[in-house]
């Protein structure tokens, strides 16, 4: 292995597709491989130099491990973002385990997974950065996502707390918080109306959604040498969201 990989999670759309973008563009990688259960990921090899899709559900266990040590035979992964999440609200009373295990298992579990495969990758090599992705439905609670997705967003934060104590000191690992996106996540799960959007929008400081390209740059600060010097780290990319 001569070259650096990144690993991008939920890489087909929103947030995780402008992050490989700002990784592509940032010359500090010579693969970026992403991963998504969307079969769309695959078509991103055509569009983007240096990028491999993978179409896998960061769920299972084997497959994610299958899929890293695919990536590490052609290049050493130095990042690792873990950005892949689904939301399927319900109520209390009608939230089945199936359901709360679905999205416990992609939101929460998948990152183990992940960071179970390249954490100690990156422990070995004295080398690395992991930025896991939260939401505010972690540290305040969601009424449009449910309990179970409250839950596992606020699992994420213990989780990377844990894992910089663990892979110190020279695996870098923080979180960042979004807001509400301008992704299909926020206008196509059904979770928000347009007028419930614009209604947060205007509680908002900065009275807007956030943009994909604003949350993968914060994540490309945390992974690369700009963000040398911040481990366990909880960063807040929304607006203000976190002020009402």
């Amino acid at each position: 292995m001569t070259g650096r990989a990144a690993v991008v999670t939920g890489a087909a759309s929103g947030i995780g597709r402008a992050t490989v973008e700002q990784f592509l563009d940032s010359g500090r990688y010579d693969v970026v491989a992403g991963l998504d259960v969307d079969e769309a990921v695959a078509d991103l090899d055509d569009e983007f130099d240096g990028f491999r899709g993978f179409t896998v559900d960061v769920a299972d266990h084997d497959t994610v491990a299958a899929v890293v040590e695919t990536i590490e035979e052609s290049a050493a992964i130095h990042t690792l973002v873990n950005n892949a999440a689904i939301s399927e609200y319900a109520w209390l009373g009608d939230l089945t385990p199936d359901a709360w295990h679905r999205v416990l298992d992609v939101n929460l579990t998948g990152q183990y997974n992940l960071a179970h495969a390249v954490g100690p990758l990156l422990y070995e090599r004295e080398a690395g950065s992991i930025v896991n992705v939260s939401s505010g439905a972690g540290q305040r609670g969601s009424a449009s996502g449910g309990v179970h997705y409250s839950a596992s967003k606020a699992g994420i934060l213990g989780l990377t707390k844990g894992l910089a104590k663990q892979l110190r000191p020279h695996v870098r690992v923080n979180c960042v918080v979004p807001g509400l996106i301008d992704t299909p996540l926020t206008h196509d799960s059904g979770l928000w109306t347009e007028e419930g959007i614009e209604a947060f929008t205007d509680r908002v400081p900065l009275e807007r959604l956030g943009r994909p390209e604003e949350i993968a740059e914060a994540i490309d600060f945390l992974a690369g040498p700009r963000g040398s010097y911040v481990t366990g780290s909880v960063v807040n990319v929304d607006g203000g969201a976190d002020l009402i």
